[in-house]
């Protein structure tokens, strides 16, 4: 019998292995009746009785010690539930994956029709069948009404913003998706029971308005606004934006290619998602003590800037109406949440739908399932602040010494640039006769809530802090030289602030060392970690389930008092697209000290009643009915709308112990939960991960169960390890230089709060934890570590060799591929199709 130490080798004249026995001890044995010493027979035999019973006694102590070890060995991997806490190092397949290593993605399924006879002439048809099915879509949209403005609907429309480059894309996902659809129903193709899919087929080429010829300098010193040329092997998909998600596993669509997943227990239908938000994750008001809102908006700040799922539109970007009368047709891409007659919220308003439309389709370039479009790098680049665009980056920058353009108010205060559009769900006709307007940013949902609004000014202030500060150390510099670097710093700081502040906080101090996560702060001289082997793209499952954890933080009120003596809270729902009281003098400071104030909600499966019905309610004044939505409802139903596969697989996926019958869960959740569970799904196979995940106790040391553990740490060290710009690079023209990185390791959110807000001067050093006697006490501006940011490492003067003015590295040979980026219009409308 061996066991994963038994060393192999190969079998002599064989393929196989064979296991080498270990080598005999060798003992010295005289002739028979022959004893060293002159000992005699009988005393040897006592000897050895004695030498037995001794070993005996011996043996059962090891045992009971062994059991002991093992009760201690368990409790100390356990959580305060008795859930594992390790299961990182460990999670490998039969124990060999290094809990510092991403996990391998479930392999695609293979082309469910490979056997079929595709030829050229049915690939063509079905392109055909795809177009078609497209212009049917784009004359149905030409008699649709969109959601009336400032409506919750519309609200929900604008927080998931889809950009012009976005929409043209997804249109080709739409017909590659309904090419697909039109080849497995002439081929008869029936998804098997399971979470099967289609596969990915021949590809297919179709004309594209967006390819022009992409020139990648791999010696560059700064990114690519885009997010391309990262990669040597993959410079256009590996991280870029523009792309699909990442599948960690393979999709589950009811039809195997696109439709929402469904029960997997004959016609059954899932659950309504708004019917297991009421029955699961109904609402509570219990607190976490530990940790402040500030948690939650950095972490929905950097959520921003590496995701932002593009959303079906019409073919201007209108928004479309799901919530349609019987009489009219609905659009091919709603999917509205059901509402059950006896809702006890909804049914005071005779509502039956919630509006709710599908995730647009991102292009593949083959036939295969559906797949969504992910707008935003994966990199923590600061795209959030500067746009992933080249347009965006532009219509931001000033061109004024390395500068963002600001508006200045009348007290001399700097502002994030005025948006005056009347219809981007923000600005209001009461706000805007006094002058008050909502924001331009990096990202269009900058205005979505006060807080996250704030966040972006902070760090647009931040970058024209930098900017004047390395224009101060390099006179000679041009703008765009100082624009560059101050981008390049900003988004090491940001990336520093999440993997040192932020990271340690969900995953626990433990396993993100485990993982390998933290910062290098204590080793300068530490190994690069860049992998070009390693995907960093945003996950599907990440994106559309467990990232959207933060909504559980959320509480239902906020403290928004000044003198935190005399007691004033506002309605979460009241801060939504209602950034206006930013223009008041210190009116950052007073929505900061906010967030920094207000202790968050236990991550659990329980929500704020603030969040499953009163979401982008809007003010009495907007005169729309006062009923909001259930963000609750709208997170299942875009699982649901991703494919994303249930509960029980990524439990699978992430090595963890199965949960697949209901005694099997009784192991993952407490009883509690389980009982409501199973009242609302028919088997733990239909279980939503969001659900899933949400329902697991705690770990050690984190604030979230196993399977977000697990789900969360593998991007973040994709991230860390797939970035060939990451901030700690030892080799290569993009790293800092030892002085510069160290300048960087003092970044903390504390003093970049300080250094850019009007007037806080005292603040936690660990911002996003609450108050405590011992170790985070509130501390003057001017103690905070990192608050005196020391430029002097930039100054050309102190570089040796000198960097090379325009930043841009030196000249070396280009890589040639082809990209979307660009609005061009197509040479040719003719229909081209290669199948290989």
């Amino acid at each position: 019998m061996t066991d994963e130490t038994t060393p192999l080798t190969a079998a002599a004249g064989g393929s196989g292995y064979v296991v080498l026995p270990p080598e005999p001890t060798r003992f010295y044995q005289g002739p028979d009746r022959v004893f060293p010493g002159g000992v005699s027979p009988r005393s040897r035999r006592n000897k050895m009785r004695q030498f037995q019973c001794c070993m005996g006694i011996t043996f059962i102590v090891i045992v009971i010690a062994a059991l002991c070890l093992a009760l201690v060995f368990s409790d100390s991997l356990g959580g305060s539930d008795g859930s594992p806490s390790f299961f990182f190092v460990v999670n490998g397949t039969d124990g060999e994956l290094s809990p510092s290593q991403p996990l391998p993605d479930e392999p695609a399924a293979d082309w469910a029709l490979k056997q079929a006879a595709l030829g050229h002439q049915e690939g063509v048809q079905a392109v055909s069948a795809g177009i078609k099915a497209l212009g049917d879509r784009e004359i149905l949209e030409e008699g649709l009404q969109p959601n009336e403005v400032n409506t919750p609907a519309f609200r929900h429309y604008r927080s998931l913003s889809t950009n012009p480059e976005a929409r043209k894309l997804a249109r080709r996902g739409y017909v590659e998706n309904q090419a697909t659809m039109d080849i497995a129903k002439r081929f008869n193709y029936t998804k098997q029971p399971g979470r099967s899919n289609i596969g990915w087929g021949p590809r297919i080429v179709l004309p594209d308005p967006t390819v022009l010829r992409l020139d990648c300098d791999f010696n560059a010193r700064f990114r690519r606004s885009t997010g391309v040329c990262n990669n040597k092997q993959h410079p256009r998909t590996f991280g870029a934006s523009m792309v699909p998600y990442r599948r960690m596993v393979s999709p589950d669509y009811a039809d195997g290619i696109a439709s929402p997943r469904e029960s997997h227990h004959g016609r059954r239908q899932l659950p309504p998602a708004r019917q297991v938000s009421l029955k699961i994750h109904r609402s509570s008001y219990e607190t976490d003590s530990n940790f402040t809102v500030m948690l939650a908006v950095f972490g929905q700040f950097m959520d921003h800037d590496i995701t932002a799922t593009s959303l079906t539109t019409s073919q201007e970007g209108e928004s479309i109406d799901c919530c349609v009368p019987e009489t009219r047709k609905q659009h091919p891409e709603c999917y509205p949440v059901e509402i059950l007659p006896d809702d006890p919220y909804y049914q005071q308003y005779n509502i039956s739908c919630m509006n709710f439309v599908r995730s647009a389709p991102a292009p593949t370039g083959r036939f295969g399932p559906r797949m969504q479009l992910n707008q935003a790098t994966a990199f923590l680049d600061a795209s959030v602040v500067y746009g992933n665009l080249e347009q965006r980056q532009s219509q931001l920058r000033s061109f004024i010494n390395g500068s963002l353009r600001m508006y200045i108010t009348d007290d001399g205060r700097e502002l994030l640039p005025i948006s005056s559009n009347p219809a981007d769900g923000c600005n209001r006709v009461q706000m805007t006769r006094q002058g008050k307007y909502c924001f331009e940013s990096g990202d269009d949902r900058a205005n979505e809530n006060l807080l996250l609004t704030s966040m972006h000014l902070l760090w647009a202030r931040h970058h024209n802090y930098l900017a004047r500060g390395l224009q101060d150390q390099n006179p000679h510099w041009d703008d765009e030289r100082v624009y560059q670097e101050a981008r390049k710093i900003l988004g090491a700081q940001m990336a520093h602030i999440t993997y040192n502040e932020f990271l340690p906080v969900l995953l626990g101090q433990n396993l993100s060392e485990a993982k390998g996560l933290l910062p290098d702060k204590d080793n300068l001289d530490a190994p690069d970690t860049y992998d070009p082997e390693v995907d960093p793209s945003i996950a599907n499952c990440f994106a559309a389930a467990a990232f959207r954890f933060a909504h559980t933080l959320l509480p239902g009120l906020f403290n928004v008092s000044r003198d935190n003596r005399s007691p004033e809270a506002v309605e979460l729902h009241k801060m939504l697209f209602n950034p206006f009281s930013l223009w008041a003098e210190h009116g950052i400071d007073h929505a900061l000290m906010t967030a920094a104030n207000t202790p968050v909600m236990r991550v659990d499966r329980f929500f704020s009643i603030e969040v499953t019905q009163k979401l982008f309610e809007g003010p009495a004044e907007d005169k729309v009915p006062l009923c909001g939505l259930d963000l609750v409802s709208l997170n299942i139903q875009r699982g649901r709308d991703h494919g994303i596969p249930s509960y029980p697989v990524f439990r699978r996926h992430c090595r963890l112990p199965p949960v697949d019958t209901w005694e099997q869960m009784a192991q993952a959740v407490d009883n509690a939960t389980l009982v409501s569970i199973r009242q609302i799904y028919e088997s733990p196979q239909d279980v939503d991960v969001y659900t899933g995940a949400l329902s697991e106790p705690p770990m050690e040391g984190a604030i979230f169960g196993p399977l977000l553990s697990c789900m969360v740490s593998d991007q973040f060290l994709r991230i860390k390890l797939g970035d060939s710009h990451w901030y700690e690079r030892k080799v290569g023209p993009q790293r800092f230089t030892k002085a510069q990185l160290a300048e960087i390791y003092n970044t903390s959110l504390a003093a970049i709060i300080c250094r850019n807000s009007d007037g806080i001067t005292r603040v936690r050093q660990h911002v996003m934890q609450r108050l405590r006697e011992e170790g985070n006490p509130q501390m003057d501006c001017q103690d905070i570590k990192g608050f005196h940011f020391d430029l002097g490492p930039w100054s050309e003067a102190n570089q040796e060799p000198k960097l090379h003015r325009s930043g841009m590295g030196r000249a070396s040979t280009s890589v040639r591929v082809i990209s979307r980026n660009s609005t061009k219009e197509p040479k040719t409308a003719n229909v081209t199709l290669h199948i290989d």
